[in-house]
């Protein structure tokens, strides 16, 4: 248990440290290029690069705080589980390979960091070891190999032109090359169609859920397409792609969020739909923009998960919001911080959710914007505030549903944890927005339109209200939100159909009778080949021998 603490200390020092430097860098426009040569080949650099301005520092800065906080909180909420060592190595481990992949300009080096975090991600899922558990894991790892394959690729054709280092290109000379890059943060991202296996990694402990999705995992793949975003914007024909897919994403994670009752799931689509959103600004060219709402969501999204494992610690692992209700009276405390980070996910004014959202929505109105895409992204916000508004209304007014002799109440050391980020979540969107937007934001907008958004809310808030005295007897439209659109079937089917065509091959090719003849066909060929090759050379010898001899005898006999 001293390792949680001493490394919950080290990272929180080194926070404010990274912070501090941050603002240095952002302020007097620093960067920082560390280059250390490993190997040339063919004129190719192998190099080991680090790249360090204010973008990363800043969000080094996030992931260790978040980081440190999680160690707190794990030293009461693993405190009973008999593997706490491996589960120690393995965050640890987690956290140092987002921090490679971050200040990684290079895409030889960011593959370290991206295939760290899929195979330790895999290992912290199946952490809890059951069937559910194992088929969650498996999910994972064969969605996060496509953003895998497509990373290597891309390295491969990176190779042609004699560099990996990404920040030396003007444009992009390969359309495939950008093509590979954005699968690889949509799979990385959970983004449309590869969205299946954010669900299902809640099979992980909570304060891996907590990790995982705010500053780490998940924001990987919006943090690279940031990074990429000087050759991206040059290649405005894929923008719109972006824009459409993350518009597509936002919607049917608040749908697919009304109909569960896995709270940890609820707050895991919640975490799709705002990526989402930041795909939709990042592909509106505001990249900076995406970014902001980045750090400002990883803070109250972490503590959001952090609640919810005292929810489900102290009602004995029941994840069910049907069997929670009535908190208020229980754990205040936690409720309270909860309550806190929804609002913030609602954009509510002045949580620091309002900061990063309402200026995304206000820069989105003003910009030139289908219609269509238009009511798309109304639908998808009043969709955040419906979801958010029915698990408060589950966990606050609705009665208290679980056994009779229960012992909730809030927990101390998690609660220090999750006090310290309640501070930070109040205060990063006002300190952040005054911080990185030295400027001040011209918004020109109709007084309607400013404030339609506030009126989205309410009515959503009211449409909610109406909704659930409704009693539904149709089961499907549940049952296929429920399910993601069916996604999550589609996936596993499509996996199972290819791993099961491999495995034909594999039993026809490699272990079949064609393999056994040319085997042996081909091992006669080298052994009559190899003998051959011995007869020669022993003749070679003998005639070379015969012939020195030869030479010998000559010479004697002339001196």
């Amino acid at each position: 248990m001293i390792l949680f603490y001493l490394t919950a200390w080290f990272f929180l020092n080194f926070s404010f440290f990274f912070f501090f430097y941050g603002l240095l860098f952002m302020f007097m426009n620093y960067k920082l290029l560390l280059n250390w040569n490993l190997l040339v080949l063919n004129s190719v650099d192998f190099s080991m690069l680090i790249y360090l301005d204010w973008l990363s520092l800043i969000f080094i800065f996030t992931v260790l705080l978040i980081s440190s906080m999680i160690f707190f909180y794990c030293c009461e909420y693993m405190s009973h589980d008999f593997n706490i060592n491996r589960f120690f190595y393995l965050i640890f481990l987690f956290v140092i390979s987002m921090i490679l992949m971050i200040i990684s300009p290079s895409i030889l080096t960011i593959i370290l960091g991206w295939d760290g975090l899929g195979l330790i991600s895999y290992g912290l899922v199946i952490y809890y070891q059951s069937n559910f558990s194992y088929n969650s894991g498996m999910l994972t790892v064969l969605m996060n190999r496509v953003g895998d394959v497509m990373i290597i690729l891309s390295i491969s054709l990176m190779f042609i032109l004699g560099s990996w280092n990404f920040l030396f290109y003007n444009n992009f000379l390969n359309y495939f090359l950008f093509i590979m890059v954005i699968i690889a943060s949509f799979t990385k991202s959970a983004q449309f169609p590869f969205s299946s296996w954010l669900p299902a990694a809640m099979a992980a402990p909570t304060p891996v859920s907590s990790l995982v999705h705010s500053s780490t995992l998940v924001t990987a793949g919006v943090y690279m397409l940031i990074r990429f975003n000087n050759l991206i914007y040059l290649n405005s024909e894929f923008l719109n792609f972006i824009v459409c897919i993350g518009m597509l994403t936002m919607m049917f994670a608040g749908f697919s969020a009304l109909s569960e009752y896995d709270l940890k799931k609820i707050i895991a689509y919640s975490t799709l739909s705002q990526l989402g959103l930041m795909m939709v600004i990042y592909g509106m060219k505001f990249y900076i923009l995406s970014f902001f709402h980045l750090v400002i969501h990883a803070m109250f999204k972490s503590m959001m998960f952090m609640c919810s494992g005292v929810f489900i610690h102290s009602l004995l692992n029941y994840q069910d919001i049907r069997f929670m209700g009535n908190l208020i009276e229980f754990m205040p405390l936690t409720l309270m911080i909860f309550m806190v980070a929804n609002f913030s996910l609602c954009g509510a004014p002045f949580f620091s959710g309002f900061y990063s959202k309402d200026l995304i929505l206000e820069k989105i109105f003003m910009s030139s914007f289908s219609m269509i895409l238009y009511l798309f992204l109304l639908l998808s916000t009043g969709l955040t505030v419906m979801y958010s508004i029915r698990v408060m209304y589950y966990l606050s007014y609705k009665n208290f549903n679980f056994l009779s002799f229960s012992k909730v109440l809030d927990i101390k050391l998690m609660n220090f944890s999750m006090f310290l980020l309640l501070i930070n979540s109040l205060m990063s969107g006002y300190l952040m927005n005054w911080l990185i937007f030295l400027n001040i934001e011209e918004i020109y907008l109709f007084k309607m339109e400013k404030i339609q958004i506030l009126f989205l809310c309410i009515s959503m808030v009211i449409l909610f209200n109406f909704f659930s005295k409704l009693k539904f007897k149709v089961v499907f439209p549940f049952y296929f939100f429920g399910k993601m659109w069916m996604l999550y079937y589609v996936n596993f089917y499509l996996n199972f159909y290819n791993l099961n065509l491999m495995k034909k091959f594999y039993n026809v090719v490699d272990k079949g009778y064609t393999t056994l003849v040319l085997e042996k066909s081909v091992m006669d060929f080298i052994n009559k080949l190899n003998l051959n090759f011995q007869v020669y050379s022993l003749n070679l010898l003998i005639s070379l021998m015969f012939s020195l001899s030869y030479l010998i005898v000559v010479g004697l006999m002339v001196f």
